[in-house]
């Protein structure tokens, strides 16, 4: 598949913490919401409501934050061969390397 560069902007779900409680989303698994008077941010899982879902970071496990940006099964790519496991947590297996010297490490649990 050929590679396509795009200029893009991105833009975040945004509202103050009032709105947010009021309206009280179900964000998308992945989704950012983010309080623009307190820079408080929430990620979705898809099934919680706002109220019940954590701050990210300040009220997030290192398992909640692992799974939120390494979910089970995603790939990291490194430039050494370095197990992620000590920098990031979790279990990973090595699963290719590449002849520009990338390693590709998948997340097993």
């Amino acid at each position: 598949m050929a590679e396509k560069e795009v200029q893009v902007k991105l833009r975040l779900r945004s509202d103050s913490a009032t709105n947010w409680l009021k309206a009280n989303p179900v964000l998308l698994a992945g989704e950012i919401g983010i309080e623009a008077d307190t820079g408080k941010m929430k990620v979705g899982n898809g099934q919680a409501k706002w109220r019940v879902l954590p701050y990210l970071i300040t009220g997030m496990s290192q398992e909640e934050i692992l799974d939120c940006f390494f979910p089970v099964g995603s790939v990291k790519v490194t430039s050494i061969n370095a197990n992620p496991e000590s920098s990031v947590g979790g279990v990973w297996e090595r699963t290719a390397a590449d002849d520009t010297a990338l390693f590709y490490w998948e997340r097993k649990a």
